[in-house]
C-alpha cells in the first residue's frame, strides 16, 4: 500500500522541475483577478514549502527511518530547481519571472529548507521546550555577534522556534520588524507556514507532542493517503497565505510595541519583567540590524528613561561602543545610560575592567562625573584613569571628568597625576594642568 507521503514527494518533484515551475506559476496567475508577479512567486514558494513540511511531518509520524528517506528525496529540491532554472534559456517574459524568483522567493525558500528539516527533527525528538521563542531569537542575534559565528547554530535556534510554533507558541510581530534580515526572512516564512497549516485540514493544528500525534494515527488504522487537492487549491484557488500577507496573533506586549510611535498610553504603567526583557532583546537586535527605525528606538529609550529600566545598561554600552560619536542615536543612548545614574554603575564597572583602552572611556567618565557624587563613582573614575595607559586626549578627557567630579580627593589625585607625567607629551601635560585648574576653581572646562 502506498505510504501517505509518497504522493506529496511526487508532487514536490513535479513542481520543482522547469516545466513544473512554469505550470504552477501559470496556475497561480490564472487564479488571480489582478496579476502581481511578486505575489505569484510568493504563493508558489508558500505552497511548495507547505508540501515539503507536511511530507516531512507525515514521515516522522511513521518513524525516523521514513523521515530520513523523505529528507534524502526532497532535501535538495529547491537547490536543484534553482540550478536547473539558471541553466535554461527561456522566452523573455518567462525569463523575467525566473530572474525575480531566483533573486527573491526562491532564494528565501532555499534558506528555509534546512530550518524546516531540523524543525521536524526537533519535533520528533520531543525533548521539551527549554527556551521561549523570544529567548531563542535573542540568542540567534547574539550568536551573529560572535567572532566565530556559525550560521548552523542560528538555523538550529530558528528550527526550535518553528518546533514551538508547530505546537501552538506564537511569534511576536516585533521580530519581523527588528530582526537581522536573514533571520527575519526565515521567521516570516515560518509564520506563513503556520498560517497555511491552520487552514490545511489534514492535521489538527497546533500539533500535540509527537507521542500523542502518533497515537492518533494508530487509532485511524492503516495508512492515510493525503488528498493532494487540499494543497493544489493553494495554487489553483488563490487561497492560503504568503510572505506578502502575514497574519499574526498579538498580545498586550505586541500592542504596546505596535503603538509605540503613535501613542503614549503606557506612560503610567509599571513595566513587568517580560517587557523589560523584550526591550533589552530589541536593543540587542540593533547590533545586528542597524536599519531599525531610529524613531522607534528613540521612543523605546524614552520609556526606558521614564521607567528607569537600568537592566538595559550593559547592552546600551555595547551599542555605544560600536556607534560613531556623530551618529544620530549615539547621544540618545548616552543620555539614557546617564539617566540611570548609580543604577548603571555595575554595567560601567564591568565594561571598564574588560575594555581598559576603549575610546568609549571618556564618555563613560562624563557619566560618572555627573549626577549625585558617591564613593563608588569616585572609585571607578580613579580606576578608569589608572588603567588607561595611553597618555592621549582620551586620558585627558577622563582627567577632566575627575575635575568635574570635584572635591579634595580629586585635586590631590590630579596633582599626583601631573607630577608623574614628566615623561608625557606636552599636550597631555597641558590637559592635566587644565583639569587641575578647573578642580581648583581657577579655570573653566575646555
Amino acid at each position: 500500500m502506498r505510504l501517505d507521503y509518497e504522493d506529496l514527494i511526487q508532487e514536490i518533484k513535479e513542481i520543482t522541475t522547469v516545466d513544473g515551475f512554469v505550470s504552477a506559476c501559470l496556475e497561480i496567475k490564472d487564479s488571480m483577478y489582478f496579476y502581481d508577479r511578486d505575489l505569484m512567486l510568493s504563493a508558489y514558494s508558500a505552497s511548495l514549502e507547505l508540501l515539503i513540511v507536511v511530507a516531512l511531518l507525515s514521515a516522522t509520524l511513521q518513524g525516523s527511518k521514513e523521515l530520513l528517506k523523505v529528507e534524502a528525496e526532497i532535501g535538495t529540491c529547491i537547490d536543484d530547481l534553482l540550478e536547473e532554472l539558471d541553466g535554461y534559456h527561456f522566452p523573455l517574459d518567462i525569463q523575467y519571472v525566473v530572474d525575480h524568483f531566483m533573486q527573491g522567493a526562491g532564494l528565501n525558500s532555499r534558506q528555509c529548507i534546512p530550518v524546516y528539516i531540523q524543525m521536524i527533527k526537533n519535533y520528533s525528538c520531543d525533548g521539551g521546550m527549554s527556551k521561549s521563542i523570544d529567548a531563542l531569537i535573542d540568542q540567534s542575534h547574539g550568536e551573529l555577534l560572535e567572532d566565530n559565528q556559525q550560521w548552523t547554530d542560528v538555523e538550529f535556534n530558528l528550527a526550535e522556534v518553528g518546533n514551538q510554533m508547530l505546537q501552538g507558541a506564537s511569534l511576536r510581530p516585533i521580530w519581523l520588524q527588528v530582526s537581522h534580515p536573514r533571520i527575519r526572512t526565515i521567521l516570516t516564512s515560518l509564520q506563513t507556514l503556520m498560517n497555511n497549516c491552520q487552514v490545511t485540514p489534514y492535521f489538527n493544528f497546533p500539533l500535540e507532542n509527537i507521542k500523542v500525534e502518533r497515537q492518533k494515527r494508530k487509532k485511524i488504522g492503516g495508512n492515510v493517503v493525503l488528498e493532494l487537492g487540499i494543497f493544489r487549491k493553494f495554487r489553483q484557488g488563490g487561497s492560503g497565505y504568503t510572505n506578502l500577507n502575514v497574519a499574526m496573533e498579538k498580545d498586550e506586549y505586541d500592542y504596546f510595541f505596535e503603538g509605540l510611535l503613535t501613542e503614549l498610553r503606557h506612560v503610567n504603567v509599571e513595566p513587568d519583567s517580560e517587557v523589560k526583557a523584550l526591550i533589552e532583546m530589541i536593543f540587542r537586535s540593533y547590533l545586528v540590524n542597524p536599519e531599525i527605525d531610529p524613531e522607534f528606538l528613540i521612543k523605546l529609550m524614552m520609556y526606558c528613561e521614564l521607567w528607569k529600566v537600568a537592566e538595559v545598561s550593559p547592552i546600551i554600552i555595547e551599542i555605544l561602543e560600536v556607534l560613531p560619536v556623530d551618529h544620530i542615536l549615539f547621544h540618545h543612548f548616552w543620555n539614557l545610560l546617564k539617566s540611570f545614574d548609580g543604577k548603571a554603575l555595575p554595567a560601567i564597572r564591568s565594561y571598564i575592567r574588560s575594555k581598559q583602552e576603549s575610546p568609549l572611556m571618556p564618555y563613560l567618565g562624563m557619566i560618572l562625573s555627573a549626577g549625585k557624587p558617591g564613593k563608588r563613582k569616585w572609585s571607578l573614575l580613579k580606576e578608569m584613569f589608572e588603567n588607561y595607559e595611553k597618555q592621549d586626549e582620551n586620558k585627558v578627557e577622563i582627567a577632566l571628568s575627575i575635575a568635574h567630579f570635584g572635591g579634595n580627593e580629586a585635586i590631590t589625585f590630579l596633582q599626583t597625576a601631573l607630577a608623574e607625567a614628566n615623561n608625557g607629551g606636552v599636550v597631555y601635560r597641558e590637559g592635566l594642568r587644565d583639569a587641575l585648574a578647573y578642580a581648583n576653581g581657577n579655570h573653566d572646562l575646555p
